[in-house]
C-alpha cells in the first residue's frame, strides 16, 4: 500500500497587486487543483475561485460513481475518473459563463485550470490553458500537459525554439481558457505513478520564472514536499516574481 504526501502554496508574487490564482487539495478526495484567473482584480480571482469550487463540488458529489453521471459529454476513450474530471471542468466553464451573464462588468474574466485526481497509484490529469503538470523523480522532470498557448503551437510547428518561446512577447497569449465562449478543449492524461514519484501542478507564475532544471533541483534537495513547495515559490519570487505563483505537489510514499 502507498499513501500520499501533499503540499500546496499560492503567493501574490513581487509585481501584481492581487492574487488571481486559486488552489485546492484534498487528500481524502484525491483531488488537487491549480486555477489561474484572468481579467484583472475582482474578475480573475472570481473566475479561479469558481473553478476550484465547481471542480471540487462535482468530484465530491460523484465520489462513489461507478458510471458516468451524464452521457452528454461522455468520452468512451477515458476512464470513469477521466470523465468525472473532464465533466467537472466543463461545469466550471459553464459556471463562469453564467456568472458573466449575471455580472456584465466581469465580461473579460476567465481562468486556466490544471487538476489531478488520484485513485490508488493511478493519476488522471485534466487541463485547459497554460497551467502545467509535471511528473518528477529523483533524476527526471517530465512535463505531462501541453500548453494551450500561441508560443506552444509555434514550437510544435517548428517556428520557434523552446528558448525563443520563453522570452517571446506573446508568451502569455493562451489559446484556451474557461469562460471565454469558444469551443472548449479539455485535455485528459491518465497514467500510473510509482513509489516516490511526484506530480507538480503549477501556474505559469512558476514556470515563467523557474526553469525545469531548477524545479527538479529544488525538489531533489528538499527534505519533504512542504519544503519543496516553499522553495519553488521562493525561487520564482527571487527570479522576479512577475506573476502570482501557485504550486501543488502530491507524492506517493510507502504507507
Amino acid at each position: 500500500m502507498m499513501a500520499l504526501e501533499v503540499a500546496g502554496l499560492t503567493d501574490i508574487g513581487s509585481v501584481r497587486q492581487h492574487n488571481e490564482d486559486c488552489i485546492f487539495f484534498d487528500e481524502g478526495l484525491g483531488l488537487f487543483v491549480v486555477a489561474d484567473g484572468l481579467g484583472g482584480h475582482a474578475a480573475g480571482e472570481v473566475a479561479s475561485k469558481i473553478v476550484v469550487d465547481e471542480v471540487s463540488r462535482y468530484i465530491e458529489q460523484t465520489a462513489s460513481a461507478t458510471e458516468p453521471a451524464s452521457t452528454d459529454f461522455f468520452d468512451a476513450n477515458l476512464s470513469i475518473e477521466g470523465n468525472r474530471l473532464k465533466m467537472a471542468i466543463i461545469l466550471s466553464d459553464k459556471a463562469i459563463t453564467a456568472d458573466i451573464a449575471a455580472n456584465p462588468e466581469r465580461e473579460t474574466m476567465g481562468s486556466t485550470v490544471v487538476a489531478c485526481l488520484m485513485n490508488g497509484n493511478r493519476a488522471t490529469l485534466a487541463h485547459v490553458g497554460d497551467s502545467r503538470a509535471y511528473k518528477l523523480t529523483n533524476n527526471e522532470i517530465k512535463q505531462i500537459t501541453r500548453d494551450h498557448s500561441w508560443v506552444a503551437e509555434q514550437v510544435a510547428n517548428g517556428f520557434l525554439t523552446i528558448e525563443e518561446a520563453r522570452v517571446h512577447p506573446f508568451r502569455n497569449v493562451i489559446t484556451q481558457a474557461l469562460g471565454n465562449s469558444v469551443e472548449l478543449d479539455v485535455e485528459v492524461n491518465e497514467f500510473e505513478i510509482a513509489e516516490f514519484e511526484a506530480i507538480l501542478l503549477c501556474s505559469d507564475g512558476l514556470t515563467g520564472m523557474v526553469q525545469d532544471e531548477q524545479i527538479l533541483k529544488i525538489f531533489n534537495q528538499a527534505s519533504n514536499l512542504q519544503n519543496a513547495v516553499r522553495g519553488l515559490v521562493s525561487k520564482a519570487i527571487e527570479n522576479g516574481g512577475e506573476d502570482n505563483v501557485s504550486v501543488v505537489m502530491v507524492k506517493h510514499i510507502p504507507s
